[in-house]
C-alpha cells in the first residue's frame, strides 16, 4: 500500500498543475472565510460575519465554503490524476513493467484518499485555529459541538468530487475534453437534466443527482436564506444530512465501480 501510494506521489511531484491546484486550495479555504470581514458593515449586520468565526458556526461556514472550493479543485485533481497519466504514457509503462491494472486502480483509490485525508485534516486545523482566535469565552464541549459529524461529511464530500473526477479522467481521458466534459455535466448539464425532471415529474426525485447531493453535504449556512428560498417554492430544494449522506456514498461507488470496470477492459 505504501509503495503504491509513494509511486502516485512520485508521478505528481513534478505536475505542475496538480501543485498549483493544491496549493491555492489550501490558501482559498481559509482566506476566502477570512476575506467577511473586509465586508462593509452593512452587508456585515445582515449576514452575522461575527458568528462566522467562532465555535461552533466556524465548521459550518468553512464547510460550506471547502465545497465549493472541492468541487472545483479536488474535483480536477482526481481528473488530473488520470489524465495526466494517458498523456504522458506512464499508465501504459506502469502495465509494462510489472505493474497489475488492479494495483493501479487500488494505487488511485489510495492516492485519491490520501489527498481527501490531507484536505479534511486541513478543513479541522483551519477551523481550529480561527475559532480558537476568534473564541472568547473558550469551552471544550462548543468546540466539539457536531465536529465529527462535520469532519466526516467533509471527508465523504472530497472523497465524492475525486472520484468523480477520477471517472471523467478515465472516460474522456484527454484533459482538455476531460475538463470541459467535467463542467459542462457539473455546471451545466446536471441542472438541465434536474429541471426537465422537476417539470415533468414533480418529485423530490429530482434532488438525488450526484453533484446536488454532493453539494448538500454541507448545508447552507445562512437559515432565514434557506428558509426564505424555502418559502417562495413551496418547496423544500435541500436534501437532509442522511439523503445526502447516502446518495452521495452511493453514487461514489458506483463512479468508483466504473473507473474500475475501465480499467480491466479498455486498452490503455
Amino acid at each position: 500500500m505504501l509503495y503504491l501510494l509513494k509511486l502516485e506521489f512520485l508521478k505528481i511531484n513534478n505536475y505542475r498543475p496538480f501543485i498549483v491546484m493544491m496549493i491555492l486550495y489550501l490558501i482559498l479555504l481559509p482566506v476566502s472565510l477570512l476575506v467577511a470581514k473586509s465586508l462593509p458593515e452593512e452587508l456585515a449586520a445582515i449576514f452575522s460575519t461575527k458568528e462566522f468565526y467562532t465555535f461552533p458556526n466556524v465548521w459550518r461556514y468553512l464547510g460550506y465554503i471547502g465545497n465549493w472550493l472541492g468541487f472545483f479543485f479536488l474535483g480536477f485533481m482526481g481528473l488530473l490524476s488520470v489524465t495526466m497519466e494517458f498523456s504522458n504514457k506512464t499508465l501504459r509503462q506502469n502495465i509494462i513493467t510489472g505493474l497489475s491494472r488492479k494495483e493501479y486502480f487500488f494505487a488511485k483509490l489510495i492516492f485519491i484518499t490520501a489527498i481527501s485525508l490531507i484536505g479534511t485534516f486541513y478543513y479541522f486545523l483551519s477551523g481550529t485555529l480561527i475559532g480558537l482566535f476568534h473564541a472568547n469565552p473558550y469551552y471544550m464541549d462548543i468546540y466539539t459541538q457536531g465536529l465529527m459529524f462535520y469532519i466526516s461529511s467533509y471527508f465523504l464530500m472530497s472523497f465524492a468530487y475525486m472520484s468523480l473526477g477520477l471517472f471523467f479522467g478515465m472516460l474522456v481521458r484527454r484533459t482538455g475534453f476531460a475538463v470541459f466534459t467535467f463542467l459542462a455535466y457539473s455546471v451545466f448539464l446536471e441542472r438541465v437534466i434536474r429541471g426537465i425532471h422537476m417539470y415533468y415529474i414533480e418529485s423530490r426525485t429530482a434532488l438525488f443527482y450526484p453533484v446536488n447531493a454532493m453539494s448538500d453535504l454541507t448545508t447552507i449556512p445562512f437559515p432565514n436564506i434557506a428558509n426564505t428560498v424555502i418559502s417562495e417554492m413551496d418547496f423544500n430544494p435541500f436534501l437532509t444530512s442522511g439523503e445526502a449522506i447516502i446518495t452521495v456514498t452511493i453514487y461514489t461507488l458506483i463512479f468508483l465501480f466504473v473507473v474500475y470496470r475501465l480499467m480491466m477492459k479498455q486498452d490503455l
